[in-house]
């Protein structure tokens, strides 16, 4: 059970890694070909199920990356800025 959890670590970290470098389909695939659990490959369907479903939550990764608007980031430079300065005094 294990070395079955630690596949599923293996194989998520391999797939936000291909995310990042923009890998295709196929680099995708060869990489997570490597994981195995008792030397077993897993199959090839398998994979591509698990590729699958990792692509459906595609929108909910890049929801939760906030970028701040120009607005928010003032606004915080602001708040930092009069903190920083009234610790100075």
């Amino acid at each position: 059970m294990k070395e079955l959890i630690e596949a599923a670590k293996k194989m998520n970290q391999i797939l936000h890694q291909c995310e990042e470098e923009g890998d295709n389909m196929d680099v995708v695939l060869n990489k997570l070909s490597g994981v195995k659990v008792h030397g077993v490959v897993f199959p090839t369907l398998m994979l591509l199920e698990i590729i699958d479903k990792f692509v459906e939550g595609y929108k909910d990764r890049q929801s939760k990356i906030e970028i701040p608007s120009e607005d928010d980031t003032r606004k915080m430079y602001e708040k930092a800025s009069a903190n920083w300065n009234s610790k100075l005094n």
